[in-house]
C-alpha cells in the first residue's frame, strides 16, 4: 500500500488538470493543489521541520487544511489535527501531550489557539491563516508564496505513523491514535471501491476535516480517486443543499444530526438529482429519520460504523447486497470483526458481546499511552468497547457502548433500547439515557430529555408512555429536561459529560404513583 503522498503524487500526475477542491466560487486544480502543498512543505523544512516532527493542524474545512495535511506528510512529519471547538485547555493539552513542534492555525481561533501555544514549550513556531495576525507569527500564505513549489527528497515508508488523531468522549482526557500511510491510505482506497468512486463523482466535506472520517473517507478517498472535493467551512442546512445542487455532489459522508437538520430545511421540491449515496456514521440513525430524508432527496442512506483507532470505517452496508436498516453493514473487504463475551470466548451469530476488529487500518497504538495501548490492541485485535452482535448473514448490529449499559439489581438495560423508545414520542426530539448510582439497585435508569420547540410534556405522561412499551425495571427512574445535549464534532452524544455532572437538578418519578 503507498503512501498518501505516493496516491495523492499518482492522481496528480494523471489528472493535472482536473479539479481537486471547489471551495465557494474558488476552483483549485490538482496541479495548482499540489504546488501549493510542494511550496509550504519547502517553507516547513525552512523552519526546520523534519521526518518524525509533529505538526499541529487547527484548520476550518479550507483549502489551506489539504494543503498543510499534505506539505506535513511529504516531510515525513505527523500531521496533528485539532478540533477548533475545543477549548483551550484541551487544544493545549493535545499540544503538549504530541509534542508538538509547529502549530498551523486560522486568525479566528487564536482566542483559543494562542494561550496554548504559550503553554506548549516544544511550540516553536505558530503559523497563522489570516490577515491580523500576530507580530511574532507567520503568516501562512506569504510562507506558501514565498516558497519554491520543490518537493522535498524525504524518504517514507508506507509503516510510517502519518498522524495522530485524537478521540473524544472514551476517557476523561482526550488520547492521540497513532495511525500509519498504509492504514489510512487502505481506508481510503476501500472506500473508494465500496462505493465505485471514479473521476466524475464529486464528494462534499460537511464532516469536519480534522476528524478521521472527514480525513479518510472525504480528503483522502477523493484526491486518490481524483474526483472533486467540495469544501464546506460550516455546516448549515440550507447552504448544504443549495451547494449540493450548485456544484452536483454525488456522494455525502454526515453524521446522524446532519441528516435530521436536513430534514428541517423547507421547501416545495428539495430533490437532489446528483446526490446518489450518503453516509451516516457516528452514532445510532433512528429509522424515522433516515425514511424522511431518502422520501425528501431521493437519495440514499448506507449506515456505517467504526472508530478513530480503526482508521475509522470498520462496516459499511453495501450498493451491491441487501440494506437492513436496523444494521451497519458488513465488514470492509479485507476487515474481520468477531463478538467476544467478558472471558474473550467468541460468540456465535446474534448474541451480543463486545466488538472486536481486525484490519489494516488499525492505530498503531496511543501516543505515550503503552498501558492503555495493550489494554485495547490484544493479539492484532482492537477491543472496541461496543457492544453488539453479527447475524447468520455477517451483518453487524451495534446496540451499545460498554459503558453505557446500565446494570440493575443484576439485570442489564441497553440505553440505546429506552432512547428509541423515547425518541417515539411526539413531543421528544432528543434522548440521552445514562446510569446514576441507587442505594437499592447499584444503578438507576436517568434520562435526559429535549422537547421539539412548541411542545410541552410532563415527566408523569412520558413515564406513563414508557411504562406502555417497556418493561418497568427498564424505565426511567429520573427525567431531566435540558435544552441541548453535549456532543462531540460528529453529533455523538457524549454520555460521559451526562454522568460526570451527577446534576441534582432532575425529577423522580415514584411509578407506583403514576400506574
Amino acid at each position: 500500500m503507498p503512501t498518501l503522498v505516493a496516491q495523492l503524487q499518482n492522481t496528480v500526475e494523471t489528472f493535472p488538470e482536473n479539479t481537486a477542491i471547489f471551495f465557494g466560487e474558488t476552483s483549485i486544480s490538482y496541479q495548482s493543489l499540489h504546488d501549493a502543498q510542494k511550496r509550504l512543505a519547502a517553507g516547513l523544512q525552512r523552519l526546520g521541520i523534519k521526518k518524525g516532527d509533529r505538526v499541529a493542524i487547527m484548520l476550518p474545512n479550507v483549502p489551506h487544511f489539504c494543503i498543510s495535511y499534505y506539505a506535513v506528510l511529504m516531510l515525513g512529519a505527523v500531521a496533528v489535527p485539532i478540533n477548533f471547538m475545543h477549548d483551550a485547555k484541551e487544544v493545549e493539552h493535545q499540544l503538549l501531550d504530541c509534542g508538538a513542534k509547529l502549530f498551523i492555525t486560522w486568525e479566528n481561533f487564536l482566542a483559543t489557539g494562542l494561550p496554548a501555544f504559550h503553554s506548549a514549550p516544544s511550540c516553536s513556531q505558530l503559523i497563522v491563516l489570516g490577515e491580523k495576525i500576530p507580530a511574532f507569527s507567520i503568516s501562512l500564505t506569504k510562507l506558501i508564496a514565498g516558497s519554491e513549489p520543490s518537493a522535498p527528497d524525504i524518504e517514507a515508508a508506507d509503516s510510517d505513523i502519518a498522524v495522530i488523531n485524537y478521540t473524544s468522549g472514551i476517557t476523561d482526557i482526550a488520547m492521540g491514535a497513532e495511525l500509519s500511510h498504509d492504514a489510512l491510505a487502505f481506508n481510503a482506497t476501500t472506500f473508494i471501491d465500496l462505493l465505485r468512486i471514479t473521476p466524475q463523482e464529486k464528494l462534499i466535506a460537511v464532516l469536519p476535516l480534522f476528524h478521521p472520517l472527514g480525513q479518510s473517507i472525504v480528503m483522502h478517498a477523493s484526491l486518490a480517486a481524483g474526483a472533486p472535493l467540495v469544501l464546506l467551512p460550516r455546516f448549515r442546512a440550507e447552504e448544504v443543499v443549495r451547494t449540493i445542487r450548485k456544484f452536483n455532489v454525488t456522494i455525502m459522508p454526515a453524521v446522524p444530526g446532519m441528516f435530521k437538520a436536513l430534514n428541517e430545511v423547507e421547501g416545495d421540491d428539495l430533490r437532489l438529482p446528483s446526490l446518489k449515496y450518503c453516509m451516516s456514521y457516528g452514532g445510532f440513525l433512528p429509522y424515522d429519520i433516515l425514511e424522511e430524508f431518502e422520501q425528501k432527496y431521493d437519495a440514499l442512506i448506507l449506515k456505517a460504523y467504526g472508530l478513530t483507532e480503526a482508521g475509522p470505517l470498520v462496516t459499511s452496508t453495501r450498493i451491491s447486497h441487501e440494506r437492513i436498516p436496523e444494521s451497519s453493514g458488513l465488514p470492509l473487504i479485507g476487515v474481520e470483526v468477531q463478538i467476544r463475551d467478558p472471558k474473550g470466548r467468541i460468540l456465535r451469530p446474534n448474541h451480543s458481546g463486545e466488538i472486536f476488529v481486525k484490519s489494516p487500518s488499525l492505530m498503531k497504538g496511543y501516543h505515550g499511552q503503552p498501558e492503555e495501548t495493550q489494554r485495547r490492541l490484544q493479539d492484532g485485535w482492537l477491543a472496541t468497547g461496543d457492544i453488539g452482535y453479527i447475524d447468520i448473514n455477517h451483518y453487524l448490529y451495534v446496540q451499545e457502548r460498554k459503558d453505557d449499559v446500565i446494570v440493575k439489581g443484576g439485570f442489564e438495560i441497553q440505553s440505546r433500547e429506552v432512547e428509541r423508545i423515547l425518541h417515539e414520542h411526539p413531543a421528544v426530539d432528543e434522548a440521552a439515557v445514562v446510569a446514576v448510582p441507587d442505594a437499592v439497585h447499584g444503578s438507576e435508569v436517568k434520562a435526559f430529555i429535549v422537547l421539539k420547540n412548541g411542545y410541552e410534556l410532563t415527566t408523569k405522561e412520558l413515564l406513563s408512555y414508557c411504562q406502555n412499551l417497556l418493561p418497568v425495571y427498564k424505565c426511567p427512574k429520573f427525567i431531566e429536561k435540558v435544552e441541548k445535549l453535549p456532543k462531540s464534532p460528529t453529533g455523538r452524544i457524549l454520555k460521559r459529560f451526562l454522568r460526570q455532572s451527577n446534576t441534582l437538578n432532575h425529577t423522580r418519578i415514584n411509578a407506583s404513583k403514576t400506574t
